[in-house]
């Protein structure tokens, strides 16, 4: 059980990681159109939202 907690512990700590660096990253690049192969964390949510559609409506519009 303890070995199992540290290793849950572990891949908490590279995901944080990997989100620290992507957030680093956006910052380096600055404003820029969504890329392929780039991996900071605008790039990376415009994909997620292209590639998955939102089926619901939302409530409120701004």
């Amino acid at each position: 059980m303890i070995k199992n907690q540290q290793t849950i512990k572990e891949e908490r700590r590279k995901i944080i990681e990997m989100i620290d660096a992507s957030w680093e990253l956006a910052q380096r690049l600055g404003k820029h159109p969504v890329k392929t192969g780039c991996n900071c964390i605008f790039c990376l949510n415009k994909r997620k939202r292209i590639l998955k559609k939102q089926e619901m409506k939302w409530k409120f519009n701004l």
